[in-house]
């Protein structure tokens, strides 16, 4: 296991903040350098900066194209539990028990908690 595999582990539950804050900031290194070569590039004061928007186009296009899936995958678990929580049919709830489980064992902290919580009251 590679050190950074380890990191990734160790900050379960933080999963969802890490990747929308990565894929938000490769979002906008992404936008600012399509700026930069569509629109400041052919002025002369910026001419010498289209090499750095290139470098930062392609990095920021590594880095979405790592972050974005698991950030739509962890984005897709909290609609899960979202919608199974909300929804009124007990029938419903416990047809959709597992998957609840497993998203919110996917999201850890604090969805693990409020499922925890959910389920615990629908005993009651």
């Amino acid at each position: 296991m590679t050190a950074l595999q380890r990191a990734w582990d160790r900050a379960h539950g933080q999963h969802l903040a890490i990747t929308a804050t990565a894929s938000g900031g490769g979002l906008v290194a992404f936008l600012a350098a399509a700026v930069h070569l569509v629109a400041l590039r052919p002025l002369p004061e910026w001419e010498g900066m289209t090499g750095l928007a290139i470098a930062v186009l392609v990095l920021s296009t590594v880095v979405l194209l790592v972050v974005v899936p698991p950030f739509l995958r962890l984005r897709a678990h909290v609609a899960n539990l979202e919608e199974i929580i909300s929804t009124s049919s007990i029938a419903e709830r416990r047809r959709r028990r597992a998957e609840g489980d497993e998203a919110a064992a996917a999201l850890g902290a604090g969805w693990a908690e409020r499922w925890k919580r959910f389920l615990e009251d629908g005993r009651r």
